[in-house]
């Protein structure tokens, strides 16, 4: 992990568990989904590369989204995506326990084999 990545994850901590630990989930399910994307600090949260960028997870004060940055292309099953702009699309959390792994998994595989 660079040291870029274990800050931005320390100050998320520091200002909220809660959040710290749903970042913490949802990094395993994109890692999980797309072990080959590059992962970096960018626009203040974690944002996952591949050939063209995949997927974002960011930390608000009272929230976590998971963001794709072609998300309006993305089919969406199980009704969860959020968002009407041209391209992206988001997905919110206010607790780790709310992170499916497997359902979230196909959603960041189909982002990344659009990527």
């Amino acid at each position: 992990m660079s040291a870029d990545i274990e800050a931005l994850l320390d100050r998320i901590g520091t200002a909220s568990p809660t959040n710290h630990a749903t970042v913490l989930a949802l990094r395993a399910v994109v890692r999980a989904a797309a072990p080959e994307a590059t992962e970096m600090v960018k626009y203040g949260g974690l944002h996952y590369v591949a050939a063209r960028p995949i997927c974002g997870i960011f930390a608000f004060a009272r929230h976590v989204t998971l963001e794709f940055s072609r998300g309006a292309e993305l089919g969406d099953p199980h009704g969860i995506l959020l968002g009407d702009g041209q391209y992206r699309r988001h997905i919110r959390f206010t607790e780790p326990e709310a992170v499916d792994g497997a359902v979230l998994g196909g959603y960041v595989a189909e982002a990344l084999a659009r990527a």
